[in-house]
C-alpha cells in the first residue's frame, strides 16, 4: 500500500464551481507543480455499479450510491484516491468519516488498498462517478482489483484535488502525457470553450486505444513506442521539438514521474514559462505498481 495522499506525489487536477471546492491551497509535488486540493477533501463510500472495457488497455468502473450524492466536482482533471478492502477482505475497513490520521493508527492487516484515478465522469444527478483503470504488466493491487470487480463490490473514494487551471489570459494549451493523463486530457477536451485552441501529445504504446471526443480546435499528436514502461525521452524530446510560443501558453500534463519532472524543468528553467502556467504532475514512478 502506498502512503496517504498527503505523503506521496498527486496525480490530476483543476478549479471551479461549487463554493466550498472553490476555497483552494496549493500543496506542491515533489516535481514542483502545485497540486490544488479542495479545503474540505472527505471519504465517499459507495459500490461498483458497472465494469466494462473501453479500448485497450483500459476498464471503466462506474460507482453509484452511497456517499456519492455529497460529491461535489472541482474541475476535469479532478482525481480521488481509490479505497479498497485490504487483502483477505470482502467488506471495507472504514466508513464515510475516514481519514488518514485513522489510516496511520489502523493496524497494518486493516488499512485500506488503493490508487489514485482520474474522475472520467460524475453523474450528480443519477449519483455515479467513472474512473478509467489502466490494465498494465505486471499489475498492481488496484488493477488485480478492477478485473475481478462485479456490481456491488464495495469501494470508497478520497478526494477530490485538481492540478489543472489555465490562468486568466491563456491563449493556447498544451495537454501532454502518456496512457494514465488520456482519462483527464479527454475530460478537459469535453470542458473546453468551443473557441479555445489546444494541442494535445501523447507518447502512447502502440497497441493504446484512443478515443478522445472531438474539439473544433485541438490537434492531437501520438508518438508511439513499444516499451511497456514508455520511454521517457520521448515526450521531453517531442516537447522540446515543438518549442511553442510561450506568450499566452499553458500546459498541462500527466504521466511518469521523471519525464514529468523533466518536462517542467525545461518549461520553466529553459524556456522561461511561468510557473502559474505549468501544471505538470507526475502521476506513477517506474517502481510504483497500482
Amino acid at each position: 500500500m502506498p502512503p496517504p495522499p498527503e505523503e506521496r506525489p498527486t496525480t490530476e487536477g483543476t478549479t471551479e464551481d461549487n463554493a466550498t471546492a472553490t476555497q483552494t491551497t496549493e500543496d506542491p509535488s515533489p516535481d514542483g507543480s502545485p497540486v490544488r486540493a479542495p479545503l474540505h477533501t472527505a471519504t465517499f463510500v459507495t459500490a461498483v455499479a458497472a465494469v466494462r472495457p473501453i479500448g485497450h488497455p483500459f476498464l471503466r468502473i462506474t460507482f453509484r450510491g452511497g456517499d456519492l450524492h455529497a460529491f461535489r466536482s472541482v474541475g476535469p482533471d479532478q482525481f480521488v484516491y481509490l479505497l479498497l478492502p485490504p487483502p483477505g477482505h470482502d467488506a471495507l475497513t472504514i466508513d464515510g468519516k475516514f481519514g488518514w490520521d485513522d489510516y496511520r493508527a489502523m493496524p497494518e492487516a486493516q488499512r485500506p488498498v488503493g490508487a489514485y484515478y482520474t474522475v472520467r465522469a460524475h453523474r450528480p444527478a443519477l449519483t455515479e462517478i467513472d474512473i478509467d483503470v489502466l490494465l498494465h504488466d505486471p499489475p498492481g493491487i488496484a488493477s488485480i482489483w478492477a478485473v475481478n470487480a462485479r456490481p456491488g463490490a464495495p469501494a470508497a473514494l478520497w478526494g477530490p484535488r485538481t492540478a489543472y487551471a489555465p490562468p486568466k489570459g491563456t491563449r493556447h494549451q498544451l495537454l501532454l502525457g502518456d496512457e494514465t493523463a488520456l482519462p483527464a486530457i479527454a475530460a478537459i477536451l469535453e470542458a473546453l470553450a468551443p473557441d479555445a485552441t489546444a494541442t494535445v501529445l501523447l507518447a502512447l504504446h502502440r497497441d493504446t486505444v484512443i478515443d478522445l471526443p472531438p474539439h473544433p480546435a485541438a490537434k492531437v499528436i501520438r508518438i508511439d513506442h513499444d516499451s511497456t514502461a514508455g520511454p521517457p525521452s520521448a515526450l521531453v524530446a517531442a516537447v522540446r521539438a515543438r518549442q511553442p510560443a510561450i506568450d499566452g501558453l499553458y500546459v498541462w500534463g500527466g504521466g511518469e514521474f521523471e519525464t514529468m519532472a523533466a518536462i517542467r524543468r525545461h518549461l520553466r528553467e529553459e524556456r522561461g514559462l511561468p510557473a502559474p502556467r505549468v501544471s505538470v504532475v507526475g502521476y506513477w514512478r517506474k517502481t510504483t505498481e497500482a
